[in-house]
């Protein structure tokens, strides 16, 4: 089971990967305006594309550090680009409801260009095209999530008003019981009563009867 989920996922994210829209943007950091990849996110969300952005950044090495909404890897490293460390930067974008996120990579002494380092660059936006894809996959999980906890604690209210009809409704038979109960006795008292009434006419005519004997 765990394997067939594990595979729908990676399709998932591969079939993502392919919807992901990449551009080559000049994007102001706090460290100044650099070149940089911006890729959309399909259906991110922030908490789901800050999360994956973290995981990603550590991933690649370094130095990570989060700060106003930027994160970085100073020092890291990874096979494809070369043997000499980069330094990562990226920052996500928001745009309504449209999650983007950008990746600018300082080669040391010269930011990443798709024109001065087509090799490297090619390596990096597959990184970034890849990166959006599990982070639009990690956002949905996470509006899953949250919308399972929901659904959860709504069977849960649901169940408890099932609970309290059921309870109403043992209520109005036991009440029905001890009604019928009540009826039957008044039946049988109304049929005593009658009897006892006949009695007490019969010996009201009996000393009726003495009396005149005076």
């Amino acid at each position: 089971m765990k394997l067939f989920l594990f595979t729908i996922l990676s399709l998932s994210t591969f079939a993502s990967f392919g919807q992901v829209k990449a551009t080559e943007e000049a994007i102001t950091f706090s460290n100044g305006t650099h070149n940089a990849i911006v890729v959309t996110v399909p259906n991110g969300t922030r908490d789901g594309v800050n999360d994956q952005l973290k995981s990603e950044l550590k991933n690649w090495g370094g130095k990570f550090d989060e700060s106003k909404g930027e994160f970085s890897a100073v020092g890291a490293t990874m096979k494809k680009m070369g043997e000499k460390p980069f330094d990562a930067y990226a920052k996500v974008i928001e745009n309504g409801s449209v999650i983007k996120v950008a990746f600018a990579i300082d080669l040391g002494g010269a930011f990443m260009t798709s024109s001065d380092h087509s090799e490297q660059y090619k390596v990096m936006l597959d990184k970034a095209k890849e990166f959006a894809a599990k982070a639009g996959t990690a956002s949905v999980n996470g509006e899953l999530k949250v919308e399972a906890k929901v659904l959860k604690s709504l069977k849960k209210e649901q169940s408890g008003i099932e609970k309290n009809i059921e309870k109403s409704e043992s209520a109005i038979e036991k009440a029905k019981k001890a009604i019928a109960e009540e009826e039957k006795k008044i039946a049988d008292n109304k049929s005593a009563l009658e009897k006892k009434t006949s009695e007490v006419k019969a010996q009201e005519q009996k000393i009726s009867d003495i009396e005149k004997k005076k």
